[in-house]
């Protein structure tokens, strides 16, 4: 209560200065409010675009007066406080101290307050549902989740665009728990998200029908319905989800597939998220142009007809090039009435193809602006600020020389540097009685005509009554001076950046406990800061609302009380390492992903599969001898890919880039690796980066026996990732061999068989086709690549021995490493889960020796001992980098100088594997991390 009164006063002190003034948007936020109890909506552009509460948080104050929109604006300003200093005071009582008076004396957060706007309800809204999660993680159940998951719908009725917080569900993965509990607290965040989030919708949609745009998500419903057994109490689980089953059978059998077909259903998505780039492409970033190619020029000729022939670009000689190179928010509104969604998508993909290096710059200028350059200021003399506005927004300068000529006529000079005076359509506006239309006179003269008069009388009701409120703001005039020294304080105040930069550096050093505490709302602001910074330009009230997070971060890492063991000398070297493992990661696979943006099409491996994939639907066998080309995998591989035929090359590229990435860190958490500097390690070796760059089946090959060894004492779990991997990729198979050398001899019968299974189905699919070519044309690979590859093979070459006999050299080298193997798998010296390191890596190594062809990505399978065996960050983690000279093209002639670095390389992580843990050096010798309850504990 303390707190609570000594912000009240704060803000009271400040609003003596600075009273409440109009915020951005508001008077569509009256016009909102307005419409929320119409039955029919004159002006539905708002209802679509702005949050319900936000609505009412704004109008309802001003309903009863300047003064009690001030109160409620103090009332919210102080609540905010309250709740970052009660999350604060999880890390002790000097750190909520330190987050209130960062606050407190924090210029651009009272100013944010002082605005009539959705930014001061979201400030305060998201500071109350930083109090839920910090609950939800402190205290975890399904309640206190649920809570959590309400709290982030209500945001979204706030804000629409907080519908990104809904990543925040997948918090419940950082905790230490079972994953049954983990996926019973998703499923109790998500569920009342979606249900409240999506309230609204239902709503409108049942009110104002066609009126509006906002229809319920069926995917989020989908999501919610499907995890809404896990909600329930154990013994009610079962039985609901047999229901869930029965009602989707139904479902589809009596309605069939909701929506429209797969391929239309991508197209569909793909076209909705490409017109989320479209402002930034035609108004940021100016790079919209119908030099861009077809689709483009498809669009400049809808532009031509439709609205350069009408005034006022008529008058003003408007061209298609200044036209799109204009930017004009007066032209970007008429453009998006002429074209269809699908030629807007199109033409903005096409654009960010060819210009994606400024795509790209832009989007990082505008995070940068938003984390570090753009304070919040206040209007410097609140009670002009409206005939300001006014005289900004008539169009045209009063000034004598104010004027442009055109085609040898006068005409008045546009304002704001824009090609024209106003847009040439007006608001889009639902007349169910008749029609309403911007219609133009003259080059500068236009009105706003309807057909019918009820139309007509609706919408100048609507706008005396915002008039009439937006009237009651401000109540009287500021200091100016004042307030011009408040906003140069809040331009030298530190920004989210100084105190993200601190943060880290303070939880990297003293790892205070409960760290997830002030680490997730710190993740959600920078998801509401990303998402934005994709769409918009860098505004100042998009951040600050979730400013106290940063500072949280701050101070929870400086002040809160610290672990019982700080960080050494070593693990900050590998710290900073670690961070220059991060940048260099990003930097690699952003020049990966950069060409499939312009269309450069697949990459070598993943177009191979892509046209197998394509001779298998269509019933042509896809086993033709293409030198480094050829496609010598099973069938199944084909048919896995096919879904990617839907799409693009560039499109399927970049799909399939981030499944690989997905694929390789669920491989290393399988592996139980929980070590964020191993990860990074992980991602910038050669061989990861040149199974991912290259479009290979490596990572899905490296989960596969990732989970064969999560899952190895589940005889089906075993059986199904060993003959998955097998199947995918022949080479694999010794990993049956380990599965029995093991003891496990159903898990290995049964792979076997899964692998055999599997092997008949894709090829039946396919009619058999080219069955009898296969093994020929895997004759022919071998014979013409074996021997430039890194195989055994190839060295038994370089040693001058004949290519037969390096061949019979490879199959006893194979065979030993699994005599070996079955040696170490009887030590009873060992414990179990030594030997059974100790066998799978042996076994990996027996099917790379055999493998008579093994280019660099074939080595991504070292990542499976190398995880085990150490799961900290340790010098062994940099042999991998020996790899590196040696390159990721896909044809690398196999050198003597590069097969010796490979087989060090390997030899090095294969026998740290193998070698028993008393004989490995001191520096390497570690213990299995204990698994905690929680990361704060």
């Amino acid at each position: 209560m303390a707190l609570f009164g000594l912000a009240l006063a704060v803000f009271a002190l400040e609003s003596v200065l600075l009273p409440a003034y109009p915020g951005r948007d508001m008077s569509r936020y009256l016009q909102a409010f307005f419409q929320l109890g119409d039955h029919v909506p004159i002006y539905p552009a708002v209802l679509n675009t702005r949050g319900p509460l936000a609505a009412l948080g704004v109008a309802l104050p001003l309903e009863g007066g300047g003064w009690v929109a001030e109160i409620w604006l103090a009332l919210l300003y102080g609540l905010s406080i309250v709740a970052w200093a009660k999350v604060a005071l999880t890390f002790g009582k000097r750190a909520a101290i330190a987050t209130s008076v960062l606050l407190l004396v924090h210029p651009g957060y009272g100013i944010l307050f002082h605005q009539l706007s959705s930014d001061a309800l979201f400030a305060a809204s998201f500071a109350g549902w930083a109090v839920l999660v910090a609950r939800a993680l402190l205290r975890p159940s399904r309640l206190t989740f649920a809570l959590a998951g309400a709290g982030m719908g209500a945001l979204v009725l706030v804000r629409p665009g907080n519908q990104v917080l809904i990543v925040m569900a997948l918090l419940p993965l950082l905790l230490r728990v079972s994953w049954r509990e983990r996926l019973e607290w998703i499923a109790a965040f998500v569920v009342p998200a979606v249900v409240v989030a999506q309230s609204w919708r239902i709503y409108a949609d049942l009110r104002w029908h066609d009126a509006v745009t906002l229809h319920p998500s069926t995917g989020l419903f989908a999501l919610a319905f499907l995890l809404t057994p896990f909600v329930l109490p154990v013994t009610w689980r079962r039985p609901a989800f047999a229901v869930v089953a029965v009602l989707v059978v139904v479902g589809v059998a009596v309605k069939g597939v909701p929506g429209a077909s797969p391929g239309q259903y991508a197209r569909s998505l793909v076209r909705n998220e490409s017109n989320q780039f479209l402002y930034r492409s035609f108004e940021l970033d100016r790079i919209m142009s119908p030099d861009n190619g077809p689709a483009s020029r498809r669009l400049a000729a809808v532009v031509q007809r439709k609205l350069l022939t009408r005034e006022p670009y008529r008058s003003y000689g408007v061209d298609t090039h200044e036209f799109f190179a204009s930017g004009s928010d007066r032209v970007f509104g008429d453009l998006t009435w002429a074209a269809t969604p699908t030629q807007l998508s199109a033409a903005t993909r096409e654009a960010i193809r060819r210009h994606f290096d400024t795509f790209t710059s832009s989007i990082g200028h505008t995070l940068w602006d938003q984390l570090a350059n753009r304070p919040v200021y206040a209007p410097e003399n609140v009670s002009t600020k409206g005939s300001a506005a006014a005289a900004s927004a008539s169009g045209a300068s009063q000034g004598p020389g104010d004027y442009v000529v055109v085609r040898g006529r006068r005409l008045p000079k546009p304002s704001e540097g824009q090609p024209i005076p106003a847009s040439a359509i007006g608001p889009l506006l639902w007349t169910p009685g008749g029609t309403a239309q911007e219609v133009w006179t003259s080059a500068t003269e236009h009105r706003f005509v309807f057909s019918n008069p009820s139309d007509e009388r609706r919408y100048d009701e609507l706008n005396a009554d915002v008039e009439r409120l937006a009237a009651r703001v401000p109540t009287r005039s500021g200091a100016q001076s004042v307030v011009h020294r408040w906003n140069q304080v809040s331009h030298r105040y530190p920004p989210l950046v100084a105190w993200l930069l601190i943060g880290a550096v303070a939880f990297a050093y003293r790892r205070p406990r409960k760290a997830l505490v002030a680490v997730a709302p710190t993740l959600a602001g920078l998801v509401v800061i990303v998402a934005s910074a994709l769409v918009a330009p860098a505004v100042p009230e998009y951040a600050a609302p979730v400013a106290p997070a940063f500072m949280l971060l701050a101070a929870a890492g400086v002040l809160g009380a610290p672990a019982s063991r700080r960080v050494t000398w070593t693990e900050l070297a590998g710290a900073i390492a670690g961070v220059a493992a991060i940048g260099w990661g990003l930097k690699s696979y952003y020049d990966v992903v950069r060409p499939y943006f312009a269309g450069a099409g697949a990459p070598h491996d993943l177009a191979v599969f892509l046209d197998a994939a394509h001779g298998v639907m269509h019933g042509v066998s896809p086993y033709v001898f293409n030198g480094d080309s050829t496609f010598a995998y099973p069938p199944v591989v084909a048919w896995l890919l096919t879904p990617l035929l839907l799409f693009s090359g560039s499109t399927a590229a970049i799909l399939w880039t981030l499944l690989s990435i997905a694929f390789v860190g669920l491989a290393l958490w399988l592996l139980e690796l929980r070590d964020w500097r191993c990860y990074a390690f992980a991602f910038v070796f050669l061989f990861t980066r040149s199974s991912i760059h290259l479009g290979t089946i490596e990572p899905l090959l490296l989960l596969a026996v990732a989970a064969a060894w999560h899952w190895r004492d589940r005889v089906v779990a075993a059986a199904t990732a060993v003959g998955g991997a097998v199947v995918l990729k022949l080479f694999l198979w010794p990993l049956a061999v380990w599965l029995a050398l093991t003891r496990r001899l159903r898990a290995a019968g049964l792979a076997v068989g899964i692998a055999v299974g599997l092997a008949v189905i894709g090829w039946a699919a396919t009619g058999f086709a080219g069955i009898g070519d296969y093994p020929g044309i895997l004759r022919k690979l071998a014979n013409e690549e074996s021997t430039s590859s890194y195989s055994v093979v190839a060295l038994g070459v370089r040693a001058h021995l004949p290519l037969a006999a390096a061949r019979v050299v490879a199959v006893v080298v194979a065979v030993g490493l699994l005599v070996a193997a079955a040696l170490l798998a009887r030590d009873r010296t060992r414990r179990l889960r030594d030997r059974d390191i100790a066998t799978l890596t042996l076994a990996l190594a027996a099917a790379l020796a055999a493998s008579p062809i093994v280019w660099v990505h074939y080595f991504l399978l070292l990542l499976v001992p190398l995880a085990l065996i150490r799961p900290r960050l340790s010098l062994l983690w940099f042999v991998p980098f020996a790899f590196q000279p040696l390159g990721e093209a896909a044809w690398p002639a196999g050198n003597a100088r590069n097969l010796g670095l490979a087989l060090v390389a390997t030899l090095l992580i294969v026998g740290a594997a193998v070698v028993p843990a008393g004989w490995r050096p001191s520096f390497a010798r570690q213990r299995h991390p204990q698994l905690r309850l929680s990361p704060w504990r």
